[in-house]
């Protein structure tokens, strides 16, 4: 990785170096002074000499003094004393003691500033190195990723591999591809409403197309941070991005020029000289080796710009049309006949209307909402306002800004809006598991099997590597974009690479053409990649009205098992179709019978291999999500090998923070009601069991993290005897700031249902109460209302009154508690409540703060703009006693001590795995 100093600029270097050192001066200076002080007080023979002495050096000396309202206390007793025998010496001396020990508070918030001055010093100073820690042995196709040992070897092997299919045609048959999509699209409104899209996207496309000016210093300054947050550019590169963030000088120029090309967009070309764009093999925060494209940096804000802009264009279109087209669940479990509505009306004498208050339109509302196109940004800042983040298993906690929140976590953002959207939806597809169990499920056999379901997870093979141009441009064509849009991205597509450098012993070919896939994790893949695969969600949804939960080209989707089988076939002939493979090793299927026996058929059509998000693996036979001990703890040995290779404390610190903080956390799927405090449970015993692998009993004593960070900063520095604070309070306050993975969870533990059938037992209790209460309704009811009631009903379904006959059999015996139950997916305002519930994460339980911390922290806050999170006030309230004691407040370093731009800049310094996840 490259060394810290090449993310700092040399400025910010020099101010950091300049302030570490007037610190070391103003330390010595203190305890030179400090000695003096002490030196006269110990040469005084008369404890009021002695006490009156130490005044005058706390006053001196000790900044807070000012204010210290007990100071002049002592000095009121004292002047009392040299008159009154009623103030003992021995209370004198007690007063000497007091002040004695704040003396020693601001020597020892000097010597933690001085030990945070040079572990930063040691942070900088690091040397470049390129950690050479094996990999697993297994290639991924979808991104080329290395993990073999014998790493030039691998290398040659994924830049090969890269090479066999980006200059190699994949032609797909465009007329074919718009037959497959027009055959979900028979009737007369259906086309008028595909050429109503067809008419807005050409129309706004071509609105974009002839704008003077789409370049500003804003749309720059948006752009510019959307790439930094993206694992896309070299060191090198984002810290020049990062200076143009800075200069609107630059930016007003770049604008400029960007504006002249584009105005001349439909004749635009890549300028990349002789030697064409270099093509080089990269690792990603990951730990994933891909190859990448190093572009011209003003080439690279031209095209995303462009990119960022069509996605904002095309998203809104694209979801108001889904939303008018999509297939409503064909399932006969939620959708009542009109007979059934009409018995369900007669019966509770309550009408089931096409409201929003139930799971079915919940369920489409949160399609919607957080899943369709996730992808795309929705604005020019979606990228790095975390619109829609994905790759949410790093450590995000390190790209925040010095904002005095440490850990870069919102402290007033709600559990649902700090989940990224993988977490959501592995939310989302364990509640669809759990409703569709509880098909054919009542108060009255709730202990039996209920309702069977199959839950598919695929993803694309190479898909953007290998996404085949014809592909891009009939999907382009099919959506109306115009024919200079498809043809700039022709253009832009068929790049010139050169991978003459890209490993060693390469032969030297020169650049040239790209013919199949686009450049990974640019706007232009998420343009491309999501209008291909919108195509699919229509058509899947339209032919078997099942929602695909897509997170661009990784694939979940949840159903009845002989309708989840048949998307699952449709999406392999349209795969054939457009040209599409499927990655085998990462597709599998959970099927889940219920009270019906297997189905052959169905089995032999479903995908075989397990379903995994993260380290969860659900299990086959339970339906319940388990953790796969054995992958995490290959994950914890390659994360021992990488702190190991730390080269410094604080490096040593990001990395544990990076991977334990948020990484595991992430990966073992954040607490939530639908996994029940059990899961919870799991997840502590297996930090459990990471932390004893990491630090393993040595000479009969358990070694925790704690002492092993004390000691590594003994053996480094000399310095002993440190407080437990200083490991785990946040930089803003003088400590390392590092993450505990316990503290998380008991946060939520305490509001955590025991198990998430207790939630749906709770449901079918309220179910059968409401049940019982509309039958002795039903049965208080006379004949003649009953009739009326019916032949509204029948004028209202059929237009016609009901004879005798039809009166006769419906003012028989109530009906079922299971035919009541039957359809409360489209009935049931109170089931969509408990669907809620089981997907909410739940709000932390705060630690109760003392009254003296309270009023420490409102002291400090007030001082200072910090907001302090749960998990930090945990700490705070844990270490109370000895920061009150030993350092007269909760801050272990005084903020002008702090050297606050390299910690946000340290903090924004994205940790990278060593081994592939």
């Amino acid at each position: 990785m490259a060394s810290p100093t090449s993310v700092l600029s040399k400025t910010l270097q020099s101010i950091t170096l300049s302030k570490i050192r007037e610190l070391e001066s103003r330390r010595k200076s203190y305890e030179n002074h400090k000695r003096e002080h002490l030196d006269k007080v110990d040469a005084a023979s008369d404890a009021r000499d002695r006490l009156s002495l130490l005044l005058g050096a706390v006053k001196a000396l000790y900044p807070p003094a000012v204010n210290d309202t007990n100071l002049d206390n002592i000095r009121r007793w004292l002047d009392q004393s040299r008159y009154d025998a009623s103030v003992p010496v021995s209370k004198l001396d007690e007063f000497s003691g007091q002040l004695r020990a704040k003396l020693d508070i601001q020597s020892r918030k000097l010597d933690m500033a001085h030990l945070y001055s040079r572990l930063l010093t040691e942070w900088m100073d690091q040397p470049v190195v390129e950690s050479q820690s094996a990999a697993t042995d297994d290639v991924d196709g979808d991104s080329f990723e290395l993990v073999a040992e014998r790493q030039r070897q691998r290398l040659s092997e994924l830049v090969d591999k890269f090479e066999s299919v980006v200059f190699q045609p994949l032609e797909t048959d465009e007329s074919e591809m718009h037959r497959f999509i027009d055959r979900t699209l028979p009737s007369e409104e259906d086309q008028k409403r595909l050429k109503s899209l067809r008419e807005k996207v050409g129309t706004a496309g071509a609105d974009f197309m002839h704008e003077t000016t789409p370049f500003t210093k804003e749309s720059l300054t948006s752009c510019i941070k959307g790439l930094l947050t993206e694992d896309i550019l070299s060191d090198e590169k984002q810290a020049i991005l990062r200076d143009f963030l800075d200069n609107d000088i630059a930016k007003s120029e770049i604008a400029d020029v960007l504006n002249m090309r584009f105005s001349d967009l439909k004749h635009w070309q890549w300028d990349a000289g002789e030697e064409g764009i270099r093509v080089m093999p990269r690792r990603g925060l990951n730990g994933k080796y891909r190859v990448w494209a190093d572009d011209d940096i003003l080439q690279m804000i031209f095209v995303q710009h462009i990119g960022i802009r069509l996605c904002n264009m095309i998203k809104p279109l694209l979801k108001d049309f889904m939303d008018t087209m999509y297939s409503r669940d064909r399932d006969g479990n939620i959708e009542p006949g009109q007979a059934d509505r009409d018995r369900y009306a007669f019966f509770s004498g309550s009408i089931i209307q096409n409201s929003v208050s139930n799971v079915r339109s919940q369920r489409v509302s949160d399609y919607f909402d957080k899943f369709f196109l996730s992808q795309l940004p929705t604005t020019e800042t979606s990228l790095f306002d975390g619109d829609n983040n994905y790759d949410d298993d790093d450590d995000n906690s390190t790209t925040s800004s010095y904002d005095g929140r440490g850990g870069g976590e919102d402290a007033t953002a709600s559990p649902q809006k700090r989940s990224g959207i993988k977490q959501q939806l592995l939310r989302q597809l364990t509640a669809e598991l759990a409703v569709h169990q509880l098909r054919g499920i009542t108060y009255d056999n709730k202990t039996q099997p209920g309702g069977a379901v199959a839950l598919v997870q695929t993803d694309l093979q190479w898909f953007a590597t290998g996404l085949p141009h014809s592909t891009v441009f009939a999907a382009m064509r099919y959506l109306g974009f115009g024919e200079d849009w498809i043809a700039f991205f022709k253009t832009y597509l068929e790049s010139p690479l050169n991978l003459d450098r890209a490993s060693d012993d390469r032969p030297q070919l020169g650049p040239r053409i790209r013919k199949r896939g686009v450049p990974m994790a640019h706007s232009s893949e998420k343009l491309t990649g999501e209008i291909v695969l919108f195509l699919l969600d229509f058509v899947v949804n339209r032919q078997t009205g099942i929602f695909l939960y897509r997170l661009h080209d990784d694939i979940w989707l949840v159903g009845e098992p002989s309708r989840a089988a048949q998307a699952w076939d449709c999406m392999q002939s349209f795969a054939r179709v457009f040209g599409l493979d499927f990655n085998r090793a990462k597709t599998g299927s959970v099927y889940l019978p219920g009270a019906s026996p297997r189905n052959l058929s169905i089995v032999n059509i479903l995908p075989a291999g397990p379903v995994r998000i993260g380290f969860l693996c659900l299990d086959p036979k339970t339906g319940k999500w388990g953790i796969d001990q054995k992958l995490v703890m290959a994950h914890v040995d390659q994360l021992k090998t990488q702190l190991a290779e730390s080269k410094s404390v604080l490096s040593w610190v990001q990395t544990w923070n990076s991977c334990m903080g948020r990484f595991f956390s992430h990966t073992f799927g954040e607490p939530a009601h639908c996994f029940g405090r059990e899961h919870v449970n799991d997840v502590l015993d297996t930090y459990q069991s990471i932390l004893d692998r990491l630090f393993p009993v040595s000479d009969g004593k358990e070694t925790g993290v704690v002492e092993y960070v004390k000691q590594m900063i003994q053996d480094r520095f000399g310095v002993s005897n440190l407080p437990d604070a200083f490991i785990h309070l946040p930089e803003q306050l003088g400590g390392l700031g590092l993450r505990n993975p316990f503290v998380g969870l008991f946060l939520v533990r305490n509001n955590i249902t025991q198990s998430p059938k207790d939630i749906l037992d709770e449901f079918l209790d309220d179910e059968r109460t409401r049940y019982l209460a509309a039958k002795a309704f039903f049965e208080k009811t006379s004949k003649a209302d009953l009739s009326e009631r019916l032949s509204r009903i029948i004028r209202r379904s059929t237009g016609v009154s009901p004879d005798q006959t039809v009166i006769d059999a419906y003012t028989g015996e109530f009906f079922s508690l299971e035919e009541y139950s039957r359809f409360r997916e489209s009935t049931s305002g109170a089931f969509m409540v408990t669907f809620n519930k089981l997907i909410v994460v739940p709000d932390r339980e705060e630690i109760a703060l003392s009254k003296e911390v309270e009023s420490a922290l409102r002291a400090f806050l007030s001082a200072d703009s910090v907001r302090l999170d749960a998990e930090k006030k945990w700490f705070l309230q844990l270490y109370a006693k000895d920061l009150l004691a030993d350092f007269d407040g909760l801050n272990l370093v005084d903020k002008q001590f702090l050297p606050v731009g390299v910690l946000a800049m340290m903090r924004g310094k994205k940790v990278s795995w060593n081994m592939v996840i």
